[in-house]
C-alpha cells in the first residue's frame, strides 16, 4: 500500500510540474489518451464471458460494450485534435479576483458533486435489505446524473479561471489551473466512479449499465483540458 501511495504521489507531482513547466500539450495528450485507453478496456471487459472468479477484473453482470467504445472514440478523437488542429487565438482577460472565485467554485463543485453523488451510490445496509433492486438502480442513476452535471459545471468554471492573464506572465493562470487539476488527479475521478459501479464486491451492488454514464463525465474533463491547452501561449 505504501508503495502504491508513493507511485500515485510521484505521478501526481510529475503531472502537475509538467503543466507548470510548459509541457501542457504533451501532458494533456497523455491524460486524455489514458481516458480513451481506459474506455476501450472497460468495453473489452463486456466482450468476455461473465466470470466472478476471474483474477484480473471479474465482471458479475452482462452489459452492452458499445457505450464504452463510443466514449473511447470521442476521447481518442480529442487526443488527435490536440496535435493536429490549429486553435484560434484565445481571448485575453486580465487576471482578477473573479478568476480565483471561478477556481474555488470549480474545485468546490467538483468535490461536492462527488460526495453528494456518493449518498446515492452507497446506500446503508438497512436500505439495501429493504429496498428492491429497481429503486436502488434509480437512486444510483440519480447520483450518476448529478455527478455528470457537477463535473461539467466544475470544468466550465475551471476553464473560466484559466483565462486570466497578466502582462508579465500570460500563461500563469492556465498553467496553475491545469497543474492543480492534474496534481490532485481530478481527471481520474470519472474512471474511479466507473470502476466502483462495475466492480464492487464489498457492497454486492453492481451497475455496469450506469457505469457508462459515469465514464461519459470524462468527456467534459477532456474538453476542459483540450481547450485550456489550446489557449496557452505556446500553442
Amino acid at each position: 500500500m505504501v508503495v502504491r501511495l508513493l507511485i500515485a504521489g510521484f505521478a501526481s507531482l510529475v503531472a502537475g510540474l509538467s503543466y507548470l513547466t510548459g509541457l501542457a500539450r504533451l501532458m494533456t495528450g497523455l491524460l486524455i489518451g489514458f481516458g480513451a485507453f481506459s474506455s476501450f478496456f472497460f468495453g473489452m471487459l463486456f466482450f468476455l464471458p461473465i466470470d466472478a472468479e476471474r483474477s484480473f477484473f471479474p465482471v458479475y453482470e452482462k452489459a452492452p460494450a458499445w457505450p464504452y467504445f463510443v466514449i473511447g472514440l470521442i476521447l481518442a478523437g480529442m487526443t488527435v485534435a490536440l496535435f493536429l488542429v490549429k486553435p484560434k487565438p484565445a481571448e485575453a482577460e486580465q487576471v482578477s479576483a473573479v478568476h480565483f472565485k471561478y477556481l474555488l467554485g470549480g474545485i468546490g463543485g467538483y468535490i461536492i458533486s462527488l460526495f453528494l453523488s456518493s449518498i446515492y451510490w452507497f446506500p446503508s445496509d438497512a436500505k439495501k435489505m429493504s429496498a428492491d433492486p429497481s429503486s436502488l438502480t434509480v437512486e444510483v442513476l440519480i447520483g450518476t446524473s448529478l455527478f455528470l452535471l457537477g463535473v461539467s459545471i466544475s470544468c466550465y468554471l475551471l476553464y473560466r479561471a484559466s483565462k486570466g492573464i497578466s502582462d508579465s506572465h500570460p500563461d500563469l493562470m492556465r498553467r496553475f489551473v491545469l497543474g492543480f487539476f492534474a496534481f490532485f488527479q481530478f481527471d481520474k475521478m470519472p474512471l474511479l466512479v466507473t470502476y466502483l459501479l462495475i466492480y464492487s464486491p464489498e457492497t454486492q451492488i453492481i451497475f455496469p449499465n450506469i457505469a457508462a454514464l459515469a465514464l461519459a463525465s470524462y468527456i467534459p474533463v477532456g474538453i476542459f483540458l483540450l481547450k485550456a491547452t489550446w489557449d496557452t501561449r505556446e500553442q
